[in-house]
């Protein structure tokens, strides 16, 4: 049975229905609900399936004295009989209401792994990503470099530039007396205001990297381009 052309296939096609329950379920579902109870179901059929599947590769290849092809010498293999007994613990102990319970469960976000033990092109990818880990970390070391040469230059360049005056609500001068008559620090304290300093700003060669970083994300940075043209000095 475990040699037949179809008995993998057949596997995976569960894996895949198992992996999108998993999707479909969250926990602002009502416990009470009809959804909740099929989702439940199902996946009782689902771990059922696995089990089955489970023990016919015991039977077939023993489970640990049977030379290196036994059942659970096999790392796919390994992985597979953690979740079953994940999921048959959590099943068979779920009225007892016991607080680890929930961390068994969690187990079941790996069964989507399977799909790669199965899949020789998966399988190849992750190797091939693995293995070519070395000169990513190489790339990074590269990229964090011209990173702190930008942000010293960014720290000479823009040094204290990020300072704004905040004049509070009642303000004696309209929008364009503040831009006409507070050019420093010093005329902001005397017309009431308070010099503070943007949150993104390149005063030090730490905040000058984290800027760059935070530009890099492409989160932020529109708000870094405008301090930037406004910047006066």
């Amino acid at each position: 049975m475990m040699t037949h052309r179809h008995f993998d296939n057949v596997i995976l096609v569960f894996i895949i229905i198992s992996t999108i329950l998993l999707a479909v379920e969250t926990p602002l579902d009502d416990p009470n609900s009809q959804r909740t109870y099929t989702l439940i179901y199902i996946d009782y059929a689902m771990t059922a399936i696995f089990t089955i599947e489970m023990l016919v590769k015991i039977f077939a290849l023993g489970f640990a004295c049977c030379g290196p092809e036994s059942y659970i010498r096999q790392p796919a293999n390994l992985l597979d009989f953690v979740i079953v007994f994940a999921s048959l613990f959590s099943i068979f102990f779920s009225k007892y209401k016991l607080g680890f319970l929930k961390s068994l469960r969690m187990l079941r976000i790996l069964r989507p792994l399977r799909l790669i033990a199965r899949n020789r092109g998966l399988k190849l990818a992750i190797i091939t990503l693995i293995n070519s880990i070395p000169d990513i970390a190489n790339m990074l070391m590269i990229v964090l470099f011209f990173l702190v040469l930008i942000g010293i230059l960014s720290t000479t360049l823009f040094c204290g530039k990020f300072y704004s005056c905040v004049m509070p609500g009642n303000s004696p001068l309209s929008p364009g007396d503040q831009l006409e008559r507070i050019k420093t620090k010093w005329d902001c304290l005397n017309y009431g205001g308070e010099w503070e300093n943007k949150d993104l700003h390149f005063d030090t060669a730490t905040e000058s990297i984290m800027t760059l970083f935070t530009i890099q994300t492409t989160e932020g940075w529109i708000d870094v381009m405008w301090f930037a043209v406004d910047a006066v000095g």
